[in-house]
């Protein structure tokens, strides 16, 4: 059964307070369905909770979660509430008609008056009113409470019917079980009476499948009782909650109803809200448009102000801002787009400037270059305030200053930071103390030589390297290193020849070491002379191989298969005594596949030759016969019966073969022993030694000094070379099978690995290690170096911010014109930004009340559509009460079949009885051989011999079956004869009724049934007489033989005969 997914919210007072007041509604209505709860407000004060500290956690509910939302959207929608009548009242106070007007002139202020008079008033075309859409959602949340005081009692019932419908599974599953342990007991009792060791024993055993059977009736009653019982509860259970369910629909339905109106009025006041913020945003629009520069720039100024400290990129945007919306439109007069891209020098100090790009009035690109500082220092030249920036223009020298400082510096300066004239640099080049490299001026100084290449052979890590220098093609060069010292660099072409090391390995497998030497020896001198005579060295190498054959030994198999076709097996179609032969199509093929097997393993068994190693078949019914009135249908059974045997081998052994042993045998044989197991262990070890299988011995022959033995041959096998011992291992069986039905076998038998056989294959080869020209080349490379550690380098140096340095000022911070142009439109900026903000977050308010009234509407859809109803699950108990009653009927079946299983139980009790009675010897009062009926035995007997009559006893009465006693012809003597009966007793003939009974002649003679009525009592003297005409002339024996015990036995044949009559009587009415 599928239980509802329920979610816990936290909860205080107020879900505390509702689950109470939901619990006691639900007292007092009793079974009624719920469909309205008291205001939530009451019961809210802790008045009557002595101990305050007490907290009641309610039980989740199917609608915890719903309300849950319900409760934060009526909290939602009282804020927008508030919200918007904020920002209404916020308008009307600051906002007049003309206040902001857009390009084209229209009035901006007028469409924001006109869109705030719809909000919170409904008297207004199109006005909205949150406070109504508050009224729709505290109904909806209510509505909510009563569907969840209707599911929680839906719970309660489902679970009260539940329990009845398990309750009711398990007796009905337990009256079964019951019933059939009853069934296996009265089977097991049965049993013990056929397996009865004396009629003591077997009275005994049917006296408990009696008792079995009374107890069995008993446990089924009470079972009945229990389950009708259940199954009322059940009923009453489904019936409160289906009125329960309605209930809960109905207040579902409600909340929905109420969450749409809620829904619809939220709408009108988001349109309404969202009118008001557009209005506002409009004119928020056109005031940021003509206050966009001056807006920008304060905002960068307010950056700068906030900073921690001298912030140089907060104070770069600044300067840009300044540069595009104040200083080039406002003083420079420069209309159109322009730009201000700083560039960082290589210092990031005073090499730093700004790059102004911008289109002049002939339409022709201009670029400028502008730099900044703060201006305000203290006496010891730190900055000190970081509001006031000093703008002036850069020169282009400054700005191209690596160039210029190369072809044009103000002077240079050494590394050491002295300055030295141009002229003095000048003077140096010409008398060579100043060396001009890579376009700088170097102060040459003292200097030292070292060589870098010479002619050399030189090993490496993985060969040889030959170098040659051609002092013909020498050159010098001069640079400096990254140390800064001055290098003298001389080069010339250089010849490289380059050797690795190498490794031949062939790939030739000789058999001899001289055919492998003389192959060697011919490839070692042609690397040689391939690599410029570099010597060559030989290693001469060997390997082993190992091939492996399996041994073993097999027995060869063949086949005989018969082919079974209709074969026909008698099929019992009731339960009749009459009606003879199997069941099911199972039971037809096992009788035939027994017979069948049978017949082909004695015919293999029968035959000296063979030995039979296993039978295996393929039958099954493949047809019926055609059913007549005087012949049920039967099965037909056909197929294949297939037999695997051996030949079998016959060998003559004598003394030559067991040696010594033949003296025991003979030594043996001569004691009266009828066999010899010396001998036999003997020829059976040889015999299972060679794989083979030991049949039998004949030792008729013993006194001519030798035996005949009969045995199946083992075959031995080898495989073929395998690479691994235990591949040639697993490969005997696949040979074996081979070899055998090459010999006209179909099969092996007792396949057995012996042991395997290792073959070594040698063989001879080489490797050869030398060195292999891999490269040569020719390259102009240095080869000697003069090095000047002490040299110095010059630099040229532009002088940077020289217009700052001057005192050449453009603008600053401070400037008065400067800052009205920013302060104003600051003023009208910020108070647009409020109103909009503030509308902006009522509409915000609105559309999270919106987004929280469409959470509660979908988790009232949620509830119409997620949960399952509990109807659904009466369905799934009710498909269990079937299975229940299903469980009923199959225990009442069985009981039926325990009450039938006293008549089998008589039966068997019967069959033990004649099975241990002993049979009449010659003088016994039986009416002799010729006693036990039929014509044959009378004239055997002869009609005229005197016949033994046996005598009653006097027996106290008993219950006496019903039975027929028919009077025989006395010509011969006044003997009365006894309808034998057979064992099991067959049914009492009706009244009135014939039988007729050939005795003494060849005349039949029909005499009328005496019936003796079942229960009647008569006197004394007629009881006993009574009694004793009843009695077959088996009981008559049994009597006279056991005495009391017989006659105990004869009683209890007579009950087991009334209760199966009632047995058959209960199954008539129960049908």
């Amino acid at each position: 059964m599928e239980r509802k997914n329920h979610m816990r919210k936290n909860s205080k007072n107020e879900k505390v307070i509702r689950a109470m007041a939901i619990g006691i509604s639900a007292m007092l209505m009793a079974s009624s369905p719920l469909t309205a709860l008291a205001a939530e407000g009451e019961g809210n004060s802790s008045e009557g909770n002595e101990d305050k500290n007490i907290t009641v956690t309610p039980e989740a509910g199917v609608c915890d979660q719903a309300e849950a939302v319900a409760k934060d959207a009526d909290k939602a929608v009282e804020g927008a509430e508030k919200s918007a009548a904020d920002v209404k009242a916020e308008v009307v106070d600051k906002v007049a008609a003309g206040d902001v007007k857009d390009a084209e002139g229209k009035d901006l202020s007028q469409d924001i008056l006109d869109a705030n008079a719809k909000v919170e008033d409904k008297t207004v075309k199109d006005g909205s009113s949150l406070k109504d859409a508050e009224s729709a959602v505290e109904n909806a949340d209510t509505a909510l409470g009563v569907a969840e005081a209707n599911d929680k009692l839906s719970d309660a019932e489902l679970n009260k019917a539940a329990d009845a419908a398990a309750n009711a599974g398990q007796t009905a599953a337990e009256a079964k079980d019951a019933m059939q342990a009853s069934q296996d007991k009265v089977n097991g009792q049965i049993e013990n009476i056929k397996n009865a060791a004396s009629i003591t024993d077997a009275n005994a055993a049917y006296e408990e499948v009696k008792t079995t059977v009374d107890q069995a009736q008993a446990d089924f009653d009470a079972k009945l009782g229990e389950y009708n019982t259940a199954k009322a509860a059940y009923e009453e259970a489904a019936k409160k909650l289906a009125d329960y369910e309605k209930a809960y629909e109905d207040a579902v339905n409600s909340a929905d109803a109420n969450a749409d109106a809620a829904a619809t009025e939220l709408k009108a006041a988001q349109e309404n809200a969202e009118a008001l913020a557009k209005a506002l945003e409009a004119a928020k629009s056109a005031v940021d448009t003509s206050a966009a520069g001056a807006m920008d720039i304060a905002d960068k100024e307010a950056l700068t102000q906030g900073d921690q400290g001298l912030n140089w990129k907060n104070e770069d945007k600044l300067f840009i801002s300044i540069m595009q919306n104040y200083y080039l439109p406002e003083v420079l007069n420069i209309k159109g787009d322009t730009t201000v891209v700083r560039k960082q020098g290589k210092d990031n100090n005073t090499m730093n400037y700004f790059e102004v790009t911008y289109t002049d009035e002939n339409g022709v690109t201009q670029h400028k270059y502008y730099n900044f500082l703060m201006d305000d220092k203290d006496a010891k030249g730190d900055q000190k305030d970081q509001d006031n920036i000093v703008i002036f223009e850069k020169r282009l020298v400054e700005i191209n200053w690596e160039k210029e400082q190369e072809t044009n510096p103000d002077q240079y300066v050494k590394e050491n930071g002295d300055t030295i004239s141009v002229s003095e640099v000048e003077k140096g080049l010409e008398d060579g103390t100043i060396i001009a490299v890579d376009g700088k001026k170097v102060i040459k100084n003292d200097g030292t030589e070292s060589i870098i290449i010479s002619d050399n052979n030189q090993k490496t890590e993985n060969g040889e390297v030959d170098t040659d220098v051609n002092e013909a093609t020498e050159k010098d060069s001069w640079k400096l290193d990254e140390n800064g010292n001055l290098i003298k660099t001389v080069t010339a072409d250089v010849t490289t020849i380059t050797y690795t090391d190498a490794k031949f390995t062939s790939s030739e497998q000789y058999q001899t070491v001289a055919e492998r030497d003389a192959a060697a020896a011919e490839k070692e001198k042609e690397l040689e002379n391939a690599n410029n005579g570099k010597e060559a060295t030989v290693t001469g190498t060997e390997k082993t191989d190992y091939t492996y054959t399996g041994n073993g030994t097999y027995i060869p198999t063949f086949t005989k298969t018969v082919n079974v076709k209709d074969e026909e097996v008698e099929w019992k179609h009731t339960d009749k005594k009459t009606d003879y032969g199997v069941r099911t199509e199972e039971e037809a093929v096992a009788k035939v596949t027994k017979e069948q097997e049978k017949a082909l393993s004695n015919k293999i068994n029968d035959d000296d030759d063979l030995y039979l190693i296993g039978v295996s078949s393929d039958l099954k019914v493949t047809g019926y016969t055609e059913d007549h009135w005087y012949d049920d249908s039967d099965f037909l059974v056909s197929g294949t019966v297939s037999a695997t045997y051996a030949k079998v081998t016959k060998k003559t052994v004598d003394q030559s073969t067991f040696g010594s042993l033949w003296n025991d045998i003979k030594a043996l044989f001569g004691n009266g022993e009828t066999t010899n197991k010396k001998l036999e262990d003997a020829a059976r070890k040889a015999v299972e030694a060679d794989g083979g299988i030991f049949v039998s011995a004949n030792w008729d022959d013993w006194k001519l000094g030798k035996a005949t033995i009969r045995y199946v041959a083992g075959v031995s096998v080898k495989t073929d070379e395998k690479t691994t011992a235990a591949e040639a291992q697993n490969a005997v069986q696949d040979a074996a099978l081979a070899q055998a039905k090459a010999s006209g076998a179909t099969g092996v038998y007792n396949v057995k690995t012996t042991d395997t056989d290792t073959i070594a294959h040698t063989s001879y080869s080489y490797e050869i290690d030398y060195l292999e020209k891999t490269g040569e080349t020719t390259t102009n490379t240095a080869v000697r170096t003069e090095t000047y550690e002490n040299a110095e380098v010059l630099t040229g140096q532009i002088i940077q911010n020289l217009n700052y340095i001057q005192g050449n000022i453009k603008l600053t911070q401070k400037d008065t014109e400067y800052r009205k142009f920013v302060d104003d439109a600051k003023a009208l900026t910020q108070k647009y930004q409020k109103l909009l903000q503030d509308a902006q977050d009522a509409q915000k308010d609105v559309e999270t009340a919106q987004a929280k009234v469409n959470e509660l509407k979908a988790e009232i859809e949620a509830l119409k559509s997620n949960r399952t109803s509990n109807l659904g699950a009466l369905k799934e108990l009710e498909g269990k009460l079937a299975v229940a009653e299903q469980n009923k009927k199959d225990a009442e079946d069985t009981l039926k079949e325990i009450l039938g299983s006293l008549d089998e139980a008589g039966g068997e009790l019967d069959k033990v009885i004649e099975r241990l009675t002993p049979a009449p010897t010659p003088g016994t009062p039986a009416g002799g051989e010729g006693e036990t009926g039929g014509a044959d035995d009378t004239e055997e007997g002869g009609a005229g011999e005197a016949a033994t009559v046996v005598t009653p006893v006097a027996l106290a009465a008993a219950p006496a079956a019903q039975a027929t006693v028919v009077a025989q012809n006395q010509a011969a003597a006044p003997v009365v004869q006894i309808a034998d009966e057979a064992a099991p007793l067959a049914e009492a003939a009706p009244a009135n009724t014939q039988e007729t009974v050939q005795a003494g002649s060849d005349k039949e003679e029909t005499k009328e049934a005496v019936n003796v009525e079942e229960e009647a009592v008569p006197l004394a003297d007629v009881a006993v007489e009574s009694e004793h005409a009843k009695m077959s002339w088996w009981w008559w024996l049994i009597i006279l033989i056991l005495g009391a015990t017989g006659y105990e036995m004869y009683k209890k044949h007579n009950e087991k005969k009334k209760l199966k009559a009632q047995a058959e009587n209960a199954g008539d009415i129960e049908e």
